[in-house]
């Protein structure tokens, strides 16, 4: 659906997008990562069609942006920082908005009533921007996004600065609407993250360095992973050290024991057996996951 071709943007005499290629296919939820000045609002901005490319092309459905403008109107985008007119009402502000994406006036009360339901915005419709709350002020953001029922969403960091209650609130709003529309999101919150894209893309110093599903990126850049056995017995530290496929064990506290394996290995039933046949009370056996931040932070450390 959207292609990205060797898309490349300068600034001065400097690249802060340089050369990426990506493909993102009609309905997926797509994580954009990268530390700050990796470039990802940059390309963001790029694929919404409002920063033209210094070189490359983004292409949607064999159409390309910046020779054809009528695609644009099949995109809505959230910038970063959510910028609103504070002394407008929601109500004026989703007017405004209905004149400036040209929807004709026979269909704007429909469109409005549309975005309201589903960014549960009726309790503030009538109050002034200034006065609502940053969970609301996201919501009314978004609202102005998707009014023309897009098909393309691209939300620029659209849970900064929320409280935890207010990130789960935007977080499971994005994800229904993710349900009828390709999506683009960039975020710090990488576990979040997680658990809503299909894809995770990390861009580094301007260039992609990872395209992965949340699980396999999870896998990237290690060559064993662990499993954390609570168990009580007798000489349960050397035995484990002795078992096949486990490069070394740690015991963080009494009687809890973190064991090093091979990449790929599963021997979560090895241990249990191991267990019952020395007569050991087996209290805690799980496979424990590397962290999305360890990763992202091995790929973006150089």
């Amino acid at each position: 659906m959207i292609t990205l071709t060797k898309l490349s943007k300068r600034f001065d005499r400097q690249f802060v997008v340089s050369d990426v290629n990506l493909k993102i296919n009609q309905g997926e939820i797509i994580g954009l990562l990268g530390p700050n000045g990796a470039g990802k609002t940059t390309t963001l901005r790029m694929i919404a069609g409002v920063l033209p490319p210094s070189k490359g092309t983004v292409v949607i459905d064999e159409t390309n942006i910046e020779t054809d403008g009528i695609v644009k109107k099949r995109i809505g985008f959230l910038p970063e920082n959510n910028p609103l007119y504070e002394e407008l009402t929601v109500e004026e502000y989703l007017s405004f908005w209905s004149d400036m994406k040209e929807i004709p006036k026979s269909e704007r009360q429909e469109a409005i009533d549309f975005v309201v339901d589903r960014c549960g915005i009726s309790e503030v419709y009538y109050r002034p921007i200034s006065e609502l709350s940053k969970g609301y002020r996201q919501r009314v953001g978004l609202s102005q996004a998707i009014l023309t029922k897009p098909d393309i969403l691209i939300l620029d960091e659209p849970t900064e600065g929320l409280d935890p209650n207010q990130r789960q609130d935007i977080a499971a709003l994005i994800r229904d609407l993710g349900k009828e529309r390709t999506v683009i999101i960039s975020s710090h919150v990488l576990s979040e993250l997680a658990k809503i894209v299909n894809r995770m893309v990390i861009i580094h110093k301007g260039a992609i360095v990872a395209d992965e599903t949340p699980d396999n990126l999870r896998r990237l850049g290690s060559s064993s992973q662990t499993v954390e056995i609570e168990v009580k017995g007798n000489h349960v530290l050397s035995t484990l050290k002795k078992v096949d496929g486990v490069i070394d064990v740690h015991e963080i506290k009494k009687d809890y024991f973190v064991v090093e394996i091979e990449k790929k290995l599963d021997i979560r039933e090895k241990l249990y057996k191991l267990a019952v046949k020395n007569k050991w009370t087996l209290l805690t056996l799980v496979a424990k996951e590397r962290a999305i931040e360890d990763v992202f932070s091995q790929l973006t450390s150089n």
